[in-house]
């Protein structure tokens, strides 16, 4: 699929994520305050952020398909990354925070929350949200796109936190009028807190992927091992000295720096000959991927370190 379609693709996906979530996250306000349920909440509030963040998305990949201009010379990849930390950052306070608050919760007391408003709701919410998450998933896969799988795991944490909630509010149910009744108000906050450090998890590990991007880390991934692989190959073909290849992935853009060390006797080579190598670099990594590549010579080892 061609860069452009893709980009038009995302943007249709993102559209449908932020008009479905919108619906989830009224319903679910309503819903909460009714049966005055933390959980239901915080679970509103979620869809609310998701909401927020995924116009960002929309916004960043309008942006970042501008030409380069002298204020930004070298693209606009790493306003991906940065979008995607903000939103993770965003997801992993509202956890935070949300755990901060239950825990205050438990220790006066706990909640009653009324079940028979919350049950339809919820059980709808589930099946809703479940589905969501497999279609921005498939989708997701198909396109290669990290905005589209962020959309996914939104789904994927709602649908996830309904079935807590389910999970808690049908155990309140089931405690009361037994002997374990005293500890149904504490049933809702709890639940908020076990959920809580359960979906840390998911928006840490994308936070850290994307401050790597931003930070210009290696990406340690298949793509790097395609490029040093066939370097080498190359090194060796033309019996250069040695190869040094830098890689950073920001966002779905690669920056690749190659360096080849010649020996003395081939410091005569033509401009011409050494571009038929460089073509040859770029056909044998080249991938689905935008790539800004730049391939040098030298016979001076000093240049390549």
């Amino acid at each position: 699929m061609n860069p452009r379609k893709k980009r038009i693709e995302e943007r249709k996906l993102i559209k449908l994520s932020i008009w479905l979530g919108s619906v989830f996250t009224v319903w679910a306000i309503i819903i909460g305050i009714v049966v005055d349920s933390k959980a239901i909440i915080f679970d509103a509030l979620f869809s609310m952020i998701g909401i927020s963040l995924s116009g960002v998305s929309l916004f960043v990949n309008n942006f970042i398909r501008k030409p380069d201009d002298d204020n930004l010379p070298f693209g606009r990849s790493q306003f991906e990354p940065f979008a995607i930390t903000v939103q993770t950052s965003v997801i992993i306070f509202l956890c935070l925070y949300s755990l901060t608050t239950s825990v205050i919760d438990l220790i006066n007391g706990g909640k009653i929350v009324e079940m028979d408003l919350a049950l339809p709701y919820l059980i709808f919410s589930i099946i809703g949200c479940f589905i969501l998450w497999l279609y921005f998933k498939a989708n997701a896969v198909k396109l290669g796109s990290e905005y589209v799988r962020i959309e996914s795991t939104e789904w994927q944490l709602d649908a996830l936190l309904s079935f807590g909630v389910l999970a808690g509010l049908s155990l309140a149910f089931f405690l009361t009028k037994t002997e374990y009744e005293y500890l149904v108000p504490y049933i809702d906050p709890a639940m908020v807190v076990i959920i809580s450090l359960v979906f840390l998890r998911i928006p840490a590990k994308t936070f850290k992927k994307n401050i790597r991007e931003l930070l210009q880390f290696a990406p340690d991934d298949e793509v790097e091992d395609l490029m040093h692989t066939n370097v080498d190959e190359i090194t060796l073909q033309y019996g250069f000295l040695e190869s040094l290849v830098r890689v950073a992935k920001t966002g779905s853009s690669y920056t690749v720096e190659i360096d080849f060390l010649l020996p003395k006797s081939m410091s005569d080579m033509k401009v011409a000959e050494l571009d038929v190598i460089r073509q040859e670099v770029y056909d044998r990594i080249k991938g689905n991927y935008t790539m800004w590549l730049t391939i040098s010579f030298t016979t001076e080892r000093k240049w390549i370190l």
